[in-house]
């Protein structure tokens, strides 16, 4: 199989996996070290990326225990396996992201929060723009309607066990080139 070199653009929770890496962080923080859960709760008066920056200062998830699609994982790294350029494009924190990649090693590049910007809609967008270029054509693979600037921009969108509302407003903005169920 060959790409046409368009870049596929991935997002995690959700995604990826059935799930959200936030949650699982603060499950694990709950169940391991349950006294810091007050500290971390006080980072959300600094903000939504500088919180997410502290729940992984105290818990990464084991990627190896996620909940992962596996239809969806398995798309990705045949993706990667044809040549294609595979972004991890998340608004998890970049160190969740990074644990991701490394584990998956299907990624060429990964944009995540970062402690300061919370890398979610209009600025992931930025994001991928900065790294890809303002006209440059990318694809898309996402679940939730966070994602709408970014499957608006898509030249193809990917659509994650979308609900129906969440499928027509996609389709009215891009083009759909496969829909994945629950797996």
């Amino acid at each position: 199989m060959m790409t046409d070199g368009t870049p596929l653009c991935v997002d995690l929770d959700g995604t990826l996996i059935a799930g959200d890496t936030l949650v699982l962080s603060l499950r694990q923080i709950a169940t391991r070290m349950p006294l810091k859960l007050a500290a971390v709760a006080l980072a959300l008066f600094r903000g939504r990326a500088a919180f997410k920056r502290t729940v992984s200062d105290a818990a990464i998830p084991d990627p190896q225990a996620m909940p992962w699609r596996n239809e969806v994982v398995a798309f990705v790294r045949a993706e990667h396996a044809s040549g294609r350029r595979v972004i991890l494009a998340t608004a998890a924190d970049r160190r969740i992201a990074d644990a991701v990649a490394s584990f998956l090693a299907c990624f060429s590049d990964v944009i995540a929060s970062d402690g300061i910007t919370n890398a979610k809609g209009e600025a992931k967008i930025r994001a991928i723009r900065q790294l890809l270029g303002d006209r440059a054509p990318f694809d898309y693979i996402g679940d939730s309607r966070a994602d709408l600037p970014i499957f608006a921009t898509a030249r193809i969108a990917y659509l994650v066990a979308p609900d129906r509302a969440l499928h027509h407003q996609v389709a009215d903005v891009s083009t759909i080139g496969r829909i994945f169920d629950h797996t």
